[in-house]
């Protein structure tokens, strides 16, 4: 993760906000059950999910290391979350959120082994 200077802060922050956005989205869905709310979430969801990766991606290389593999998994994870939230699929939103932990995973293994 050497490269996280190439990284604009943007990116961080956009991250971020996206973070503190698809929590208050996910509370105010469970307080009211606004089902647009909880749609909204669940795109939020994927488009963390993906800006991570792509941000992992980037750190990593493309080199071969469980960087690019937590990459890889948060951005099939996101587009899986996607796939689950225009066909309603219980599978596929499990599968989406089994491979973001994976991701989120090796994303904290790879910052806390980080020189």
């Amino acid at each position: 993760m050497s490269r996280s200077d190439a990284v604009p802060d943007a990116a961080y922050r956009a991250i971020f906000l996206g973070i503190v956005l698809y929590f208050a989205l996910v509370i105010y869905s469970a307080m009211t059950g606004d089902v647009i709310a909880s749609l909204a979430a669940e795109f939020v969801f994927g488009t963390i999910a993906i800006g991570v990766g792509v941000v992992l991606f980037d750190l990593s290389d493309g080199e071969l290391s469980a960087a690019l593999g937590g990459a890889v998994f948060l951005i099939v994870g996101g587009i899986a979350q996607f796939g689950a939230l225009f066909t309603q699929s219980p599978a596929l939103n499990q599968v989406s959120s089994l491979l973001v932990f994976i991701g989120i995973g090796l994303y904290l293994y790879v910052t806390w082994t980080a020189e």
